[in-house]
């Protein structure tokens, strides 16, 4: 399932408002321990182009 969402992520990546609806939205999906995995996957992928997302979206959640 991670695999899937990355690819949903990369896909809408161009848009800002669809790429943090994604990322929610896998949240309903994904179990714990890859939600860690997509964390760290989009700091990694994703920490230059959209560092003010990933941060918002994650900082509530104990990491």
């Amino acid at each position: 399932m991670l695999e899937h969402h990355k690819i949903i992520l990369q896909r809408v990546s161009y848009d800002k408002n669809l790429f943090r609806k994604e990322i929610v939205k896998s949240f309903r999906w994904l179990k714990s321990y890859e939600i860690i995995e997509l964390h760290q996957w989009l700091k990694k992928t994703y920490g230059r182009r959209h560092p003010e997302i990933i941060k918002d979206i994650f900082e509530f959640i104990a990491i």
